[in-house]
C-alpha cells in the first residue's frame, strides 16, 4: 500500500486493519503522537519514530485500538490547544496542567 501516492504509513495500517482484517502496526498521527509524548510514553520528534518506539514497547495485542482511543482522546479532552486537563488523567499525566 506505502508505494500508492499520497499513502503513508498511518493510513496504511488502518486500511490494512479496515479492509482486510490485518493489524500490521500502529497508525501513529498527530493526535497519538503528541498524546504518547505528553504522556512520557516515549519520546519522538515524528510520528514515525513514535510508531515504531510504540511497537517496540507494547504488546500487540492492543495495537489495533491505540489509534481509534488516542485520537478521539485527543480530539475531545486531550486538546494541543486549552487541553481539559480537569477531566482527564491528571494524577498521572506529567503534563497536566490540573495539578
Amino acid at each position: 500500500m506505502l508505494k500508492l501516492p499520497g499513502v503513508g504509513p498511518k493510513m496504511a495500517h488502518i486500511c490494512m486493519k479496515i479492509a482486510w482484517g490485518e493489524v500490521t502496526g500502529i497508525g501513529v498521527d498527530t493526535h497519538v503522537h503528541r498524546i504518547a509524548n505528553m504522556m512520557g510514553w516515549v519520546k519522538t520528534k515524528t510520528p514515525e519514530q513514535t510508531e515504531k518506539a510504540l511497537e517496540s514497547w507494547l504488546s500487540f495485542d492492543p495495537w489495533n485500538e491505540v489509534n481509534h482511543l488516542l485520537v478521539g482522546f485527543g480530539q475531545q479532552i486531550c486538546l494541543p490547544i486549552n487541553p481539559q486537563c480537569s477531566s482527564c488523567l491528571n494524577k498521572i499525566c506529567p503534563s497536566s496542567k490540573a495539578k
